[in-house]
């Protein structure tokens, strides 16, 4: 029972020290074609390759959107950068290849002086994701998203410590009353 117990405990803490990050719950939800076509998304605006951008925009946004893409290659930070994904919803009317799926993203690009707010909204009917909208946005300071996130982050590791503690605690307590009722029933008391 001990071997389980321990068994037990260490498994509860491998999967609280892999579980406990936002970043790591939305590499979890989001599919890597979701996380490759966000990626691109941005790197065709930096490369300001317009052909690329129209194969992905619905075409009934692409001719609205042509000057804004200009525009929006300017606000991402210079050279490099890391970009984040740092929410994600999806909302899908059915399953299958009828299925009318939307998936909203917000993804953040940061050299840690300047941060860019990207945000996809995405539809697929049947085929591969069309993107129906698209905001972005910089600033000096980080977006009050990726804070939430990092709290929540903070959050969900303290919940999960605290658990831990208890479940520890719960199954310390039983087998601390095991113990105790086989000693009272291999020594009764005579009176």
């Amino acid at each position: 029972m001990a071997n389980a117990i321990r068994s037990l405990m260490a498994l509860l803490a491998l999967m609280l020290s892999t579980a406990c990050s936002m970043d790591t719950m939305i590499q979890n939800m989001t599919s890597e074609e979701d996380r490759a076509m966000t990626q691109a998304f941005i790197d065709h605006i930096r490369a300001r390759d317009m052909a690329a951008l129209e194969a992905m925009i619905d075409p009934g946004l692409w001719k609205e959107s042509v000057a804004p893409l200009e525009q929006a290659a300017t606000m991402y930070p210079e050279g490099g950068g890391e970009t984040r994904i740092i929410s994600y919803s999806m909302n899908s009317d059915g399953l299958g290849d009828s299925a009318r799926t939307r998936k909203d993203f917000s993804l953040v690009t940061t050299d840690k002086r300047l941060w860019t707010t990207t945000e996809i909204v995405t539809l697929q009917e049947g085929g591969d994701p069309v993107i129906i909208g698209w905001h972005v946005d910089n600033s000096d300071e980080p977006p009050a998203e990726l804070e939430i996130m990092e709290n929540m982050g903070t959050v969900f590791l303290w919940a999960g410590i605290i658990g831990l503690v208890i479940l520890i605690g719960i199954v310390v307590l039983v087998v601390w009353l095991v113990r105790r009722s086989r000693r009272k029933s291999a020594n009764p008391v005579i009176s």
